[in-house]
């Protein structure tokens, strides 16, 4: 069932989506990578002092930070031919290369870029996997043991040689390169976790075995990559029964994971389990993908993407890194490189289906409705019961003010599910938001109570239909109080704060009002709407210099369209003669 993520001012959240799960399971939390560095700053730029050259150059570097890669790689050619050994030119070339996921060029640029530069870093390792892609174990150890030592190449490194060395059928070797984890308690998962593929890469089961149980204690069944693997190979030693109970036990956390899913399904069937990892490529895909899940627990580190592009070059049918890979664009906001990502998903990966929803909300957010709307019917039209596309699609509707279409989508919802249980409370909350705009509030009201149920007061239900109470004059002191909850639960949503301010100034608690308002835009100073009702405050409790000010300031935040003139009309009469000249009673802002 569709987890919640909605501002939760009750006029604003009406425009905001349920979202549905990414499934790009995360391995587990290595904070010290964060401080790792991909590549060396070289500080060397002799030579291509013509202007020519330094124009192209500049052209490159600005069409790389626009995510431009063949722009960007036209330039730094053009660059190159004047100036083809400098060694900072060669660099970001290589770099922008492989944040574009252009592995040939990335590859072809770090054999002239270690010319020039012998030890860097980034290049030894992308020429090192790409001998383990050919099969030359012992040129992929060669190439690591070529690059400048540090904390790069004792992580990255390392799990890189351990696997060129499982390749080559040495486990001894294999396991004295994890031997480099051993003093660093942060990562026992990782070294567990990848002595146990390595282990049953090679057929050694009762090591793998042993291996894959620390694995799944220390990681407390919490991860689904483990979970998979040791399900795998549990199934594959004969043992489908505890094959199963493992995975049933990950079901509990997560029923409705896609991965999990097609395991439980396989497990029903005659066919075995496949392993997880099955080539040394795929398991330093492993370790590259376990790498980027934990650089993309923080979205501004722009490793990431980069270690998600290698794993994907490893193993190009690797739909969970594929899946990580968009997500992290979506966080930058890159929806088309989102969309192109998520379309490179195989169709028989277990994650094509939300892939295709996902794909077809980033299709919404450049503005290309009709475009995701048929990629949501199309989804529909191949699984009817399935919820998820028929939410999404309720979701864009929404988020267009459609709000009548939105609703028929999650009636049709909720009519799959069947008796609701706490799962769908976001379900009852999105229509009866689009009920509420929609003017039928018996029936607003009565999915809004089951979602408050259903959710155990859930601080966007709590706030939304006290709101909704205080608005039209009933149950004020029920409301107040549900409004009070919702802040006390999330005491820095500036969205709420502001529908508590909101609440006393329609209530006439002017003086406190501003208090919240205050506070309201201090969280979110960016929002017209919370602007907007400060200035209405301030003007009531007689600050209206300051008040003037707060409504200039949000008509420069670009407000919606209906609220402009009125806007206008309170900067030139004051609150009350500006009210009147446009016709409008004192009321909620955003709707």
């Amino acid at each position: 069932m569709a987890s919640i993520s909605m501002a939760p001012d009750c006029r604003r959240s009406a425009s905001r989506r349920l979202v549905l799960p990414r499934w790009a399971a995360g391995a587990t939390a290595l904070a010290a990578l964060l401080i790792l560095q991909g590549c060396a700053d070289t500080g060397l730029m002799g030579g291509g002092d013509r202007d020519d050259a330094y124009g192209n150059y500049l052209a490159a570097r600005f069409a790389g930070s626009q995510h431009d890669e063949k722009t960007a790689a036209q330039y730094f050619d053009r660059t190159l031919a004047t100036d083809p050994q400098n060694a900072v030119i060669l660099e970001r070339a290589f770099m922008v290369a492989l944040n574009g996921g252009d592995m040939d060029r990335a590859v072809d640029l770090a054999q002239r870029l270690v010319k020039v530069v012998p030890d860097h870093r980034m290049a030894r390792l992308v020429l090192s996997l790409q001998a383990i892609k050919d099969g030359d174990y012992k040129d992929a150890q060669t190439e690591i043991g070529n690059a400048e030592q540090g904390a790069f190449v004792a992580l990255v490194g390392s799990l890189t040689e351990a696997w060129a060395a499982a390749g080559d059928g040495n486990q001894e070797l294999a396991l004295q390169k994890l031997k480099a984890f051993d003093d660093k308690p942060a990562f026992d998962l990782f070294r567990s976790y990848h002595k146990a593929l390595i282990f049953d890469l090679l057929g050694d089961a009762k090591d793998a075995e042993a291996s894959y149980r620390q694995a799944m204690e220390t990681s407390g069944g919490t991860s689904i990559r483990i979970v998979q693997g040791y399900a795998s190979f549990l199934d594959r030693q004969g043992r489908r029964d505890e094959a199963r109970a493992v995975l049933d036990q990950y079901a509990t956390l997560a029923p409705d994971h896609p991965l999990v899913k097609a395991a439980l399904k396989q497990l029903a069937s005659d066919e075995k389990m496949k392993p997880l990892v099955g080539s040394a490529a795929e398991g330093v895909a492993e370790a590259l993908y376990g790498l980027g899940s934990a650089l993309a627990q923080d979205p501004s580190n722009d490793l990431a993407s980069l270690y998600l592009q290698l794993a994907i070059w490893m193993r190009p049918d690797f739909g969970v890194a594929r899946t990580l890979l968009a997500d992290t664009y979506e966080q930058k906001k890159r929806w088309a490189d989102a969309i192109a990502a998520y379309d490179a998903v195989d169709k028989d990966s277990p994650l094509y289906d939300n892939a295709r929803i996902q794909k077809a909300l980033d299709l919404d957010r450049l503005d290309r409705q009709d475009e995701a709307v048929a990629v949501l019917h199309e989804a529909i039209a191949d699984d009817p019961k399935a919820v998820e596309p028929i939410i999404a699609l309720g979701d864009i509707y929404r988020g267009k003010e459609k709000y009548a279409e939105a609703a028929a989508e999650y009636t049709r919802a909720i009519a799959i599910v069947g008796k609701p249980d706490p799962t769908h409370w976001s379900l009852y909350y999105a229509r009866g938001i689009c009920n509420e705009r929609l003017g039928h509030w018996p029936e607003a009201e009565a999915d809004l109570k089951l979602a408050l149920k259903l959710s155990d007061d859930h601080p966007l239900v709590l706030n939304y239909l006290g709101y909704s109470w205080i608005e039209q004059g009933r149950n004020l002191k029920e409301a107040l109080t549900m409004i009070e909850k919702a802040v006390e639960l999330r005491p820095n949503d500036g969205f709420i704060v502001d529908s508590l301010g909101w609440a006393l100034f329609r209530m006439g608690e002017y003086p406190k009002a501003v208090e919240y308002l205050e506070r309201a835009v201090e969280l979110e100073p960016g929002d017209p709407t919370i602007n907007e009702h400060l200035g209405d405050g301030l003007w009531k409790v007689g600050r209206k210099i300051e008040a003037r000010f707060q409504w200039s300031h949000a008509l420069d935040m670009k407000p919606d369209a209906d609220r402009v003139a009125l806007i206008r009309s309170k900067l030139e009469l004051g609150l009350e003669a500006g009210e009147a000249a446009q016709h409008r009673e004192p009321g909620p802002r955003g709707s």
